[in-house]
């Protein structure tokens, strides 16, 4: 039986695969699975790492990890490991050294991307050859992951992220409600229009502002995004720039706020109306289930994943770059209090069924069960 496992990520990035590395080793620990780490020093893995208190080995890049192939070795022999969860493409070539050196370790792969392009080259092949089981965070990534990776279908699993339906959660205190709203500048009685994720092209900030300013001037709407603005925050800040080009000298410069990245989004939630999630090709979206998680309706791409997460209860899909559809939806959306309450509470009962972390933790546990008793 499996009770220890490396969480395995050299990224230097700030987005939402690291922020799964985070999550997963919180809910790992929380089923009394002991973690412990491989990351980049000065990473943002690095540091959830420390703020675990988990044992870990830093690196300082990639290749650097790779010629203390035999250093990783002992140390995971001493800490008597049996289970590597990587999450970085990239990383499969250390994953696949290790193989050689300790043909018993076992080794798992997260694809939180399910790329569009074959990998069936030979190099491919020697990286894929040896892991255990492809974990697809959805179904059109798991789709993708069959007809693209180098392994029999029944190594490809899907495996949806899930989320904290205790942190995420309606708010039914309506003095805290009100006051978060006052925090954020909202005005009173208006309807707010939220957008959470990091401000990147992919994100799809531009069609949310395009449609906005469509909406009529005397809709009592607020629209906030909330979400990393700058680089080291995970943004894009010329994206940014052209944003605030667009809403500079219009009446929509008054009545949308961009909050950049925020650590209290559990609080922030429950205090918005509706949620949009304009990403073309999401591959899950994590914070679609967050927002679920909290009774707010979507209005959503009808591309990626969201058709998966998303239904007819509890949210409306459209064109990724339909801007007349997204001010329609989001005008019906402001005007009709009574199908918002509906659409969220079926959006909340959604996430408990599917998407709940404890869900998520308890399957993932019970692959890495099956591949510790396999050695």
């Amino acid at each position: 039986m499996v009770n220890k496992v490396v969480q395995l990520c050299l990224s230097k990035g700030n987005g939402g695969m690291e922020f799964y590395v985070d999550r997963i080793t919180e809910d790992l620990k929380a089923a009394q699975i002991d973690v412990i780490g491989i990351c980049l020093e000065g990473t943002r893995i690095n540091t959830y790492m420390q703020r675990h208190q988990i044992p870990y080995l830093a690196f300082k890049s990639s290749t650097q990890a790779l010629k203390h192939v035999l250093r990783i070795r002992r140390w995971l022999i001493e800490e008597n490991v049996r289970v590597i969860h990587c999450h970085k493409s990239s990383d499969l070539r250390l994953t696949a050294l290790l193989k050689l050196v300790m043909p018993s370790v076992r080794v798992f792969y997260t694809d939180h991307m399910g790329g569009q392009r074959p990998k069936k080259s030979l190099y491919h092949r020697f990286a894929y050859a040896n892991v255990e089981r492809v974990l697809s965070i959805s179904q059109a990534t798991h789709l993708r992951n069959i007809r693209n990776l180098p392994l029999p279908s029944e190594r490809v699993v899907c495996l949806p992220h899930g989320v904290d339906i205790n942190k995420y959660r309606p708010c039914n205190d309506e003095r805290f409600i009100h006051t978060k709203r006052a925090e954020l500048g909202v005005p009173e009685g208006a309807v707010i229009i939220g957008l959470p994720g990091r401000v990147t092209p992919g994100k799809g900030q531009d069609v949310w502002v395009k449609a906005l300013l469509e909406l009529d001037p005397a809709l009592p709407f607020y629209a906030v995004s909330i979400g990393g603005t700058d680089y080291a925050s995970g943004g894009e800040e010329s994206f940014y720039s052209e944003l605030q080009a667009m809403i500079a000298g219009t009446p929509l410069e008054k009545r949308i706020s961009f909050l950049g990245h925020r650590s209290d989004l559990p609080e922030i939630l429950p205090a918005l109306d509706l949620v949009c999630i304009p990403s073309e090709n999401e591959a899950f979206g994590l914070t679609i289930i967050e927002s679920m998680a909290c009774a707010l309706p979507i209005i959503g791409s009808n591309t990626g994943s969201l058709p998966e997460l998303v239904d007819e209860a509890s949210g409306v899909l459209v064109g990724p770059h339909d801007i007349n559809a997204w001010a329609k939806a989001m005008e019906a959306m402001v005007r009709d209090e009574t199908t918002r309450h509906a659409m969220g509470k079926a959006a909340r009962a959604r996430v408990e069924q599917h998407f709940s972390n404890q869900r998520h933790v308890k399957r993932l546990i019970e692959y890495y069960k099956i591949s510790a008793d396999a050695g």
